[in-house]
């Protein structure tokens, strides 16, 4: 899909677009072959990749969303260890299930704050909600499930490695007081203190 686009950059002779979305494809995936040799990450790190992704996406789809990455002031975001490519497939969900069948331009959130003794990453878009979504499916879907259950079993071989889960509410429907569909929301909760509890469950 990347490849693709960069093509189209070159055959309109933007020749700027193309090396700009080359460039920024080529740290992506660096950065995620990176992750790939270890198990944790740092959450600047992780913050990092997910704009890469976004930007990444939004040149390709220009006219069919808007994103924001917002995250809470005086976290320290070197300091937070989380596991290595844990979000991008809730973005690949939100993106592709919600957003691009919505007819309007539409608009992807991620927030990021501390919570007590949680690192709480709150993903939110205003697509065409799970209902809709369910009776559009495409031949994206199963690489995006796939991603998904990769993901999910990702946590519980956490849950089993540590004793302590990361907490995983959603993605859910978000509808309004007439209970028409306005997007979806999924919240990741992460022990701060993440990090020990992987060491500790190794020794």
């Amino acid at each position: 899909n990347a490849l693709n686009s960069i093509q189209y950059y070159i055959n309109r002779q933007d020749r700027l677009a193309a090396n700009r979305y080359l460039s920024d494809f080529a740290r992506l995936i660096r950065k995620n072959l990176d992750s790939s040799q270890t198990e944790l990450t740092t959450l600047s790190d992780e913050i990092e990749r997910l704009e890469l992704y976004l930007k990444l996406e939004h040149m390709r789809f220009r006219d069919k969303f808007s994103y924001y990455v917002e995250v809470e002031p005086g976290l320290d975001q070197e300091q937070v260890r989380i596991p290595a490519m844990l979000l991008q497939p809730f973005l690949e969900n939100s993106i592709w299930h919600g957003l691009l069948p919505k007819e309007s331009q539409g608009e992807i959130s991620v927030r990021i704050r501390k919570d007590g003794d949680f690192v709480e990453i709150l993903i939110t878009d205003n697509g065409i909600g799970i209902d809709s979504s369910l009776m559009n499916k495409s031949g994206t879907d199963s690489q995006i499930s796939k991603g998904m259950e990769i993901t999910e079993n990702r946590l519980e071989l956490i849950r089993r490695m540590t004793g302590r889960s990361i907490e995983l509410h959603g993605p859910s429907q978000i509808n309004d007081d007439e209970g028409r569909p306005q997007g979806t929301q999924v919240c990741i909760r992460i022990p701060l203190d993440f990090s020990e509890l992987l060491e500790n469950s190794r020794g």
